[in-house]
C-alpha cells in the first residue's frame, strides 16, 4: 500500500505518524515510532494515492489496536488495527 498515515490517539489526543502497508476492509497495518498499548483507539487519517491524474480524497477511519510488533529495535514498530469505524472526511 505505502500510503502516509496520520495517528491521533482518542484518549490524549496525542499525533503520530507513519505509512500504512496493508489495508483490508476489517483492518490495516501502520509502521510508526508510536508504540499504542492494546486496544487503544485511534483516529487514522489515510492520505491514498489518487487514479492517474485524479486525486484521492483522505480515508478517515476508527481503529483498534490488536497488535503491535518490533520491527527496528527501539524505532520502528508494525500496528495491526482493527476497523471499528470509517467516517467521513
Amino acid at each position: 500500500m505505502g500510503c502516509k498515515a496520520r495517528l491521533k490517539v482518542l484518549a490524549s489526543g496525542e499525533l503520530f505518524y507513519g505509512e500504512c502497508i496493508e489495508l483490508s476492509v476489517h483492518g490495516l497495518s501502520v509502521r510508526t515510532a508510536f508504540v499504542p498499548r492494546f486496544g487503544e483507539k485511534i483516529e487514522i487519517v489515510l492520505m491514498v494515492a489518487g487514479m492517474g491524474a485524479l486525486p484521492a480524497a483522505p480515508l478517515y477511519l476508527v481503529a483498534e489496536v490488536r497488535r503491535c510488533n518490533e520491527v527496528v529495535q527501539g524505532h520502528l514498530y508494525d500496528i495491526g488495527f482493527a476497523i471499528i469505524e470509517r467516517k467521513a472526511g
